[in-house]
């Protein structure tokens, strides 16, 4: 295997090498961290196992993060969620897990804001019920340890209130002369428990 090029990469710190294994052309991002590891090769230098398992490792994780940026530009995302949708995208769950953690202690992630806009929407947008905005959260992935210490805060600023809730979609979901019956139908299917 030989160094076949150097280039500065597109992004600051990082540089992309390509390194011809046989008829094989390799590419990899790396940063200049690791290319000062591995000795600052220059072109047609020799590469070894143990210099292309040390690109390897730091192109996939340059891939991790660039991947993890651009999925966060798109919408949040929680923890699990990221992680697989990561791994779909061909990188190792070590990494996944390890690019996500590093994703959250920058702020990038934060679980409880994305909770915090997501049981705004439901409940107030949507007016859903207690029992649907668990259901569909905790389908997302979310704790309902989590779920339930948001709303707790949330009901207790007045930011939710589901009695007020429930008479809005009564209003706007019932018709007049409904039976008990109809609206108890309309609140279940909604989330709401019937003798509330």
């Amino acid at each position: 295997m030989r160094l076949s090029f150097v280039k500065d990469s597109r992004n600051k710190g990082y540089l992309t090498l390509g390194i011809v294994c046989g008829d094989e052309k390799l590419v990899y991002t790396v940063s200049e961290a690791v290319y000062s590891e591995i000795g600052s090769p220059c072109r047609k230098d020799e590469i070894d196992c143990g210099m292309l398992e040390l690109i390897r490792n730091s192109d996939e994780r340059y891939r991790a993060r660039s991947i993890a940026l651009r999925l966060l530009s798109y919408a949040d995302n929680n923890e699990r969620s990221l992680t697989a949708k990561l791994v779909s995208r061909g990188i190792g769950r070590e990494v996944a897990i390890e690019t996500v953690n590093e994703m959250v202690s920058v702020g990038y992630v934060n679980e409880k804001r994305q909770l915090e806009r997501l049981i705004l929407k439901e409940a107030n947008g949507a007016l859903a019920g207690p029992r649907k905005l668990f259901t569909k959260l905790i389908a997302k992935g979310y704790s309902r340890a989590d779920i339930e210490e948001v709303l707790s805060t949330l009901i207790i600023s007045g930011e939710v209130d589901f009695d007020k809730n429930k008479r809005e979609l009564i209003s706007k979901k019932v018709a007049r002369g409904a039976t008990e019956e109809e609206i108890g139908a309309i609140l279940y299917k909604n989330g709401y428990s019937v003798s509330e």
